[in-house]
């Protein structure tokens, strides 16, 4: 598929009018569509991650309170750049076999393509220490 550019912006309305019509977008694709506020800290976050997911070999390290939006701007951010979002699914009985078999098919999956990949990986699906 044809890569998003991120391309700078200084006009912050213009900004919102982007984030929200591709927020829109997102949720009329999804079957977890976000009911997202896009306030002005939002979408200069929104639009940072998007900045590192842009560079080669990102990654990032997103520290903040639950609840503050760092799973959905990810998720936002990835659908921005046309990047497919990974995330483990952690069961009760989840172990480090189970977590190894994940990560071989993530990465796989995205070595294999020429389509990016975002893995998204939460404080909460840390079940054993190994997984880091």
């Amino acid at each position: 598929s044809e890569s998003k550019p991120y391309v700078e912006t200084r006009d912050l309305d213009k900004l919102r009018v982007v984030a929200e019509s591709t927020l829109d977008e997102f949720n009329n694709l999804s079957k977890k569509p976000m009911n997202l506020v896009l306030f002005r800290f939002a979408i200069e976050h929104v639009s940072r991650i998007s900045r590192i997911l842009k560079q080669p070999r990102s990654h990032a390290l997103l520290a903040g309170v639950g609840g503050s939006g760092r799973q959905s701007l990810t998720r936002l951010a990835a659908f921005m750049a046309d990047y497919e979002l990974f995330q483990v699914e952690i069961s009760k009985g989840y172990t480090s076999v189970e977590w190894r078999e994940d990560l071989k098919k993530i990465l796989r999956k995205t070595a294999e393509g020429a389509n990016h990949g975002v893995f998204l990986f939460t404080d909460t699906q840390i079940k054993e220490e190994s997984f880091l």
